[in-house]
């Protein structure tokens, strides 16, 4: 759902300051429509198409997770570079690269992808996204400079660059398993 200011979720109040999320009690993305500008001017991101199609991916990518039975796994209250709750964020980093694969090479029955074959300057602007959203990032860049990994619950921009990545080449949900690894 794209909404302006402010709306209810069943997860509760939807706000800009709230930032995209997945509702798993009524199953919907929630997107404020000025987050794509605050996204390139506050946290550094360009403002390609492919950056912006990341984040809904993403997003999407917890549904996914809400359906396989991952995603209670990451709502253990618990923070750092290994809390379940980064492993979450990382697997939906990986399965946006998952869709991005698919929505540049799967056809339609007309011969039609979804986007355009991607080019490196795609894949450059999700990446610049995936790193504008990583916990060190957000910490240095508008919480003063002091990043402390104990507090992380989205993982590093270099570990959800890494993780979209892994989607991308491989195009297989399988290699999304967060759970399975401590190289995040």
């Amino acid at each position: 759902m794209i909404f302006s200011c402010q709306t209810q979720s069943a997860c509760g109040t939807a706000s800009g300051a709230t930032g995209p999320f997945y509702c798993p009690s009524d199953q919907r993305v929630y997107i404020d429509a000025g987050f794509f500008d605050e996204l390139t001017s506050k946290c550094g991101a360009d403002d390609g198409a492919l950056a912006q199609e990341y984040v809904v991916a993403h997003e999407y990518g917890h549904h996914v997770e809400n359906i396989l039975g991952f995603l209670a796994k990451g709502q253990d209250g618990k923070t750092g570079p290994l809390s379940g709750g980064v492993r979450i964020e990382l697997m939906a980093d990986c399965m946006a690269g998952v869709w991005a694969n698919h929505a540049a090479n799967t056809k339609d029955k007309n011969g039609v992808t979804l986007l355009q074959p991607l080019s490196d300057d795609d894949i450059k602007s999700a990446l610049s996204a995936a790193a504008a959203v990583g916990d060190d990032h957000i910490q240095d860049t508008l919480g003063g400079g002091n990043v402390n990994q104990e507090t992380w619950t989205h993982g590093s921009s270099e570990s959800r660059q890494k993780w979209f990545i892994a989607g991308y080449r491989s195009g297989n949900v399988n290699s999304c398993d967060t759970f399975s690894t401590n190289d995040l």
